[in-house]
């Protein structure tokens, strides 16, 4: 009897940590003088098509991707906080143009009100992937990267694994840039 509890405990810690160990991540640090400057972070619409009918819809993807930035040590600006800004000094709503054209306007906006701005691609084919690209807002050169890779099941197609991937992302950032103002600093 013993033995086979032991089985059953040994069958239960290899669930565990094949589970743990399916996720992976890959992060590349294009410009860390840039990165370094990040205190303020905008998220432009994102690239997410819905493909299943139970998965989140893109205002539910992108309020997940906001609600997971409470993780973050840097201020972060919604999509939908973002489009009220640029229509409050503009008059223009980004929300109702076509997206190459909100996201043209979104970039030529975005330094009056952030340091960089990431735009999460959501690749959900037999295994999710998150890319999260971040964007020095001055010269719009890709200074940051992150993919995220989760699990293969339709089951984890919602807001909650979404949440999740974006809350790691957050977290693997502000160590970037805190690793960044540190070889900054170190350089003085």
């Amino acid at each position: 009897m013993k033995f086979l509890q032991k089985i059953i405990a040994l069958m239960f810690a290899f669930v565990l940590i094949s589970g743990v160990c399916e996720a992976a991540t890959a992060e590349t640090v294009n410009n860390g003088e840039e990165l370094a400057r990040v205190k303020r972070l905008a998220i432009i619409y994102p690239d997410y098509y819905q493909t299943l009918d139970k998965e989140p819809n893109i205002n539910e993807f992108m309020n997940a991707l906001y609600e997971a930035s409470k993780v973050s040590k840097n201020y972060v600006l919604s999509y939908e906080d973002m489009a009220n800004r640029i229509k409050s000094d503009t008059g223009i709503d980004i929300r109702v143009l076509k997206k190459p054209d909100a996201r043209k306007i979104f970039k030529e906006h975005v330094y009056k009100y952030a340091d960089a701005y990431v735009w999460v691609t959501l690749a959900n084919n037999a295994r999710i992937n998150m890319f999260f690209d971040v964007y020095a807002v001055n010269t719009n050169e890709l200074v940051y990267t992150l993919r995220n890779e989760g699990g293969k099941s339709d089951e984890s197609k919602n807001v909650k694994t979404y949440k999740t991937m974006a809350e790691e992302f957050y977290r693997i950032f502000d160590k970037a840039v805190q690793t960044e103002e540190k070889k900054l600093k170190d350089k003085d």
